[in-house]
């Protein structure tokens, strides 16, 4: 059983990374770059700061979970390293998504409210659906989701440029002509 908790750990810290990477781009959009702003730091090393340190969580999160399942054998293992491109393009459309909801929140707060509880909501609810049914059916979709992608699919990878880049061009553009009101 320990192997198999082994196995499905990274699965666990990737899911956690995710979640918690949408909700701290959100939140430094909200109040730390405009603090740094405040406190007299200069755009661009905001700019670069900020995906630096999301590109550090990112890095991590991957280098842990492919540590782990190359160290320990198995199936579920064996399908994990196979989905580590599929899994960097969710991750990095999870940190986009959260940067741009930060950002939206700077412009139309109740826009970026309602984007958060129906982002949030879908994970509690398959979350929700999952311990109802058994987890059963979760747990098969998610196979089978999981073998589908092992071949990495062209529009995730697009889907992910397409949403850093986006995320760029907003925040810049953002970043540009925020101000703080104190």
């Amino acid at each position: 059983e320990l192997a198999s908790l082994a196995a499905l750990a990274p699965a666990y810290l990737l899911l956690a990374a995710g979640l918690c990477i949408i909700m701290l781009n959100y939140g430094t959009q909200v109040v730390y770059i405009p603090l740094l702003i405040s406190l007299g730091e200069t755009r661009r090393n905001i700019f670069l700061g900020y995906h630096y340190y999301r590109a550090l969580i990112i890095a991590v999160a991957m280098g842990t979970s492919a540590l782990l399942w190359a160290l320990v054998p198995g199936e579920v293992s064996s399908l994990g390293l196979r989905n580590i491109p599929s899994i960097l393009a969710v991750l990095v459309t999870a940190s986009a998504l959260g940067s741009i909801i930060g950002t939206i929140y700077a412009r139309w707060k109740w826009v970026a409210t309602v984007l958060l509880v129906l982002v949030f909501g879908s994970f509690g609810g398959v979350g929700g659906f999952s311990v109802a049914g058994g987890g059963e059916d979760v747990a098969h979709l998610i196979e089978k989701g999981a073998q589908a992608m092992a071949s990495f699919p062209w529009w995730l990878g697009v889907t992910a440029l397409l949403a850093l880049a986006a995320d760029m061009a907003f925040q810049w553009f953002l970043l540009r002509r925020q101000e703080v009101k104190l």
